[in-house]
């Protein structure tokens, strides 16, 4: 018989106190290290995970008060460009643009299919890159 993720195992709710996040950023590195045989299951896995992050995000951004520097969109993108060795053809590549020097020196605006791709290739959060 074939193992299957424990959804149980793992009732995700909206977090409320430092210790349901501790236990949920805890949960991260435990789903993580889970493997599966069916892609099925695999998939159910990062759909936790993804849900979690975005529940300690929420949390870290209404609880906590470190990080709070604005930087702007062509910043953020840059410093990913950095963290992540792109370049400016990688990135043109996969927003699909031939302005990215535009979109770096803030003379162009990213389009929502290019939010769209830097959120589902790069999980920048959406609102970020929509200046939310």
């Amino acid at each position: 018989m074939k193992r299957k993720f424990n959804t149980e195992r793992y009732n995700i709710t909206p977090i409320l106190n430092d210790k349901q996040y501790s236990l949920y950023s805890d949960w991260i590195e435990e789903i993580a290290d889970l493997s599966f045989d069916s892609k099925s299951e695999n998939e159910l896995k990062l759909k936790y995970i993804d849900t979690l992050v975005l529940l300690i995000e929420d949390y870290e951004h209404k609880t906590f008060t470190f990080n709070k520097l604005r930087l702007t969109i062509p910043q953020i993108i840059e410093e990913a460009m950095s963290q992540l060795n792109l370049t400016k053809t990688d990135l043109a590549k996969l927003i699909g643009a031939n302005r990215v020097s535009e979109i770096l020196r803030g003379k162009r605006n990213l389009t929502l299919s290019q939010i769209r791709a830097l959120h589902k290739e790069l999980r920048f959060p959406t609102e970020m890159l929509l200046g939310v």
